[in-house]
Order: structure tokens, then sequence, then C-alpha cells
């Protein structure tokens, strides 16, 4: 017997259960004392977060920097938190404790019930004793060295297919743009790799990785400045990282560089205004919001009981290339 099961049985919603059991007064009598007949009759003991003292909130962790490009994420945490009635709190990631024997009192002091994070605060085995403070999900990231709940993109088919499309229209010399920090941003370049080899270009050495990590945007585009200069045969870009393009296309602008008559370019994740900036860019799109919303919903049915800490969750989302007019086919006398 679970939480569904007494929802079905009541005649009500899974969240009227959920406030029966945290939030009482909150229920027509006549509803609660139907629920509490229902629970005591099979002997249902509710699981995590069902006490009326358990922390209610859902909390979403992000930094400074990444608050003004996570709008979609937020959107999707917050349309099923508001549905169930829940509180969603925006808190910084540097404030996480980095002692794993002050993490549960500091969820508890923040009121925090379920936490979501697009990063690892420190290092993986933190993030595995925070995840056994707290139900926790890593969205778009997953851990080499241990396994904590997490969704994210294909990234492998993600890398391949940008590749492809480039290496369809012609393009041999190509340089790849990302952070590297990540498994995922390493999955991403093991398919751009596969990618290559299948369409018969050269390899992804550490030559052709325009590693951009840390740095500001400007600092980004000097560092493609000069692996431009370095190997100006270049004709196309993946930019790993949809958010830096427009910084991108107003350089080269200014530059005189025109996109994609001088250079082609391939973003990742298709953000919002993707669409909307000249020319549109090519990019390739992963269901943020559909994956964040699979967060929430997980992270809620944790709190209200409705599925254990012992059932995993490593869901895979598919990805899409989707073609613009950043990417052009070259000419056969462009072509090497």
């Amino acid at each position: 017997m679970n939480i569904y099961d007494i929802a079905k049985e009541a005649g009500v919603s899974i969240a009227t259960v959920s406030r029966v059991m945290n939030k009482p007064e909150a229920v027509n009598v006549k509803t609660r004392d139907r629920v509490l007949q229902i629970m005591e009759r099979h002997g249902f003991s509710p699981k995590l977060g069902a006490s009326v003292q358990r922390p209610k909130e859902l909390a979403f962790f992000t930094s400074t920097r990444s608050l003004p490009v996570e709008s979609s994420i937020i959107s999707g945490i917050g349309e099923v938190a508001f549905a169930e009635r829940m509180s969603v709190k925006l808190c910084a990631l540097e404030d996480v404790p980095k002692k794993k024997e002050d993490l549960q009192a500091y969820f508890a002091e923040k009121g925090i019930g379920a936490a979501i994070f697009t990063t690892v605060p420190y290092t993986e085995e933190h993030f595995a004793e925070l995840a056994s403070a707290v139900p926790a999900v890593l969205v778009f990231n997953r851990l080499q060295t241990v396994r904590v709940p997490s969704i994210r993109a294909d990234q492998r088919k993600g890398g391949y297919a940008a590749i492809q499309h480039l290496a369809s229209m012609g393009h041999a010399h190509i340089a790849i743009v990302d952070e590297f920090t990540s498994p995922d941003h390493y999955e991403r370049l093991a398919g751009a790799r596969e990618a290559a080899a299948d369409c018969g270009l050269r390899e992804f050495g550490e030559e052709h990785l325009i590693r951009v990590r840390d740095l500001e945007d400007a600092d980004r585009c000097a560092q493609i400045d000069h692996y431009l200069s370095r190997y100006p045969s270049t004709t196309a870009l993946f930019v790993a990282n949809d958010h830096f393009v427009p910084t991108l296309y107003r350089h080269f602008r200014i530059k005189g560089v025109p996109i994609p008559e001088a250079l082609s370019i391939v973003g990742a994740d298709d953000v919002p205004g993707s669409a909307d900036l000249f020319p549109p860019l090519t990019t390739i799109r992963q269901p943020v919001k559909q994956m964040s919303m699979a967060a929430a919903r997980y992270l809620i049915d944790r709190m209200q009981g409705a599925v254990q800490s012992t059932e995993p969750l490593d869901e895979v989302y598919d990805v899409q290339l989707v073609v613009r007019a950043s990417t052009r086919m070259l000419e056969k006398e462009e072509r090497d």
C-alpha cells in the first residue's frame, strides 16, 4: 500500500493525500477523515517527508553566474511544484556545507525537503553524501565514480549529430568549443569523434578542441580568435553552449566575419532565443523543461512517500538536430 493506492481508494488526488499527512488543516474535514480512515484500516505508514515536521520546500541550487540562463529549468520545476501547492526555493550553490556532518542540519534549517542540482558543488563523493542527507537529483549531468539519481540528455548522440550535419555540408575542418568539465561534455566529444571517423574526417585531437572553462565571454572569443589564426582553413565550429553564441555572433560581426558565409556554427541545447538570432542558430535540442519537470516530479514523489530511495533513477532523454541558417553547404571549390 502506497500513497497512490490511498488516493485511488479515497477518490482523491495524490496531492490531497499529501496535504492530509502534512497540512491537515488545509483539507475538508470529511475528506480528511475518509483518507485517515483508509490509512488506518490498511496500516499505512508514511515514508520519507510525510510527517508534519518534515520540511516541504523543493530547492533548486544554482550560482549567480548560471541563474540568468536557467529560466527553462526553473519554469519546469515551478510548473510541477506549484501544481502540488509546493514552494520552490532558489539557493546558492556555494552555500552548501563542505563537511558531510553539516549537511543534514543545513537542509533542515533551510526548510528544504528535496533538492535539484545541475552541477556538483564540490566533489562527486561529497554529492553522494549530500544525496544521502536529502533527496536530490542531478539534472543535465551525471557522476563517474558514484551513483546518484540523475536525468540527462543523450549527449553522445548530440555530438554525433552536430558533426555529421557539418560533414554532410562539406565541412572537413571543424573545431569544438566546450568547457570539458563533466562526463556529459566528454560523452558529447565521444559522439563527435565517432561521427568524424564515420564521415572520414580528421580525428578531433587535443589541438582541435577549444577549451573555454572558467573564462569570461571576452576571453572565450579571444581563445577562438587564437585558434582561427592558427588554423585559418577552419570552416565550422561546434559551440557546445547556445548562451555564448549571441556574444560570439557580435564578436564576429565586429571583426567582419559573416555567419555562415565565412564560418558555419552549430550550437547545443536550443535555448530560448536561438531561433531569433541572425542568422537563426542550427543547434542540438534537448528537452530542458521536460527534464526539469521529471526531476521535480520524482523528488515530490520521494517526499510524499510514493517512491522509495532505493528505486533507481537514471533517465536519458533523446536529443534532436534543429537545422536553421547558421550552417551552409560548401561549394566544391571550397572543399579540400
